[in-house]
């Protein structure tokens, strides 16, 4: 029997897991809370508050952390 090894990132986030997004700034890192919109090949689009306003963005997976 064989088995196969995957290549490549797995689809670790799934719609609507909470995240914590951590945004640097200048000399320190701003944990923010977030919500996965989809995972794309190497970026996670998330929803989260930014400057009081709601945005989707896409951050690198190595920025998150489920919660």
């Amino acid at each position: 029997m064989m088995y196969q090894i995957q290549d490549g990132p797995e689809n670790e986030f799934q719609s609507e897991d909470l995240v914590l997004w951590h945004a640097n700034d200048d000399k320190r890192s701003l944990p923010i809370p977030g919500v996965v919109v989809r995972q794309l090949e190497h970026d996670v689009i998330i929803r989260t508050r930014v400057d009081g306003t709601i945005r989707e963005i896409a951050v690198s997976p190595d920025e998150l952390v489920k919660r």
